[in-house]
């Protein structure tokens, strides 16, 4: 797997998310806690030995910093991490002067992941307005040209004034439900986080994008 990854060229978060490489919570779920901890200590090292600061990590450390990684960002994957350290190393998040630690290496995470939220959202609208263009499209042929193409098909013409309704497919209705869930969840694990709205699962703190792909690694796995 490292060897698989450090072959891939990333180089923008929509890579990443659309990468195809399992996140954190999913390795462990299938590989379990040891093999993902070395994973992490093999990066976090990687990237310690890079900037060569005076002041850095003492082995206990780096135990802690991998744990909260695992703790608050097991829906980063592969990709992410792959970009996250590079960008690190390139100065993408500042200079880091003669100090390196965890809590500089988690809040820079989190910098990450509040721009990787963006992403995703910009995504999922993406292909709602993909879906939304191609409506649009099909309701501006001709009524001669939608007749012809429903007697190629062979459909019995149906006298009706209202326009035809688009039937959800099934990424829709899973959609739907993850946000049904994910609003049931809220009203008793609910909390506002920056105002973004958040459910707090065992001191786990998802918002609605990270859910959503919980649910869809579930579905995958």
């Amino acid at each position: 797997m490292q060897k698989k990854l450090s072959g891939t060229v990333i180089k923008t978060q929509s890579q990443a998310i659309a990468s195809g490489f399992p996140s954190v919570g999913k390795l462990k779920a299938a590989h379990g806690d040891t093999v993902v901890k070395a994973l992490l200590v093999d990066m976090l090292a990687d990237f310690i030995e890079f900037i060569n600061v005076g002041k850095t990590f003492s082995g206990v450390q780096i135990a802690q910093t991998v744990a909260m990684i695992q703790q608050y960002f097991p829906h980063f994957n592969l990709g992410d991490l792959k970009l996250f350290f590079e960008r690190m190393k390139l100065g993408h998040y500042g200079s880091f002067y003669d100090r390196m630690d965890g809590q500089i290496v988690l809040s820079k995470m989190e910098q990450y992941n509040q721009d990787r939220m963006n992403e995703y959202q910009l995504l999922n609208d993406g292909a709602h307005n993909n879906i939304r263009r191609e409506e649009k499209l099909n309701s501006a042929l001709h009524p001669s040209v939608i007749e012809a193409m429903k007697k190629a098909v062979g459909e019995k013409k149906v006298v009706s004034n209202d326009p035809p309704k688009r039937q959800p497919n099934d990424a829709d209705l899973f959609y739907q439900r993850c946000i049904r869930q994910f609003d049931n969840l809220y009203r008793k694990f609910g909390v506002s986080r920056s105002g973004l709205r958040t459910l707090d699962i065992g001191g786990r703190f998802l918002m609605i994008d990270d859910f959503i792909e919980r649910k869809v690694q579930n579905a995958i796995k």
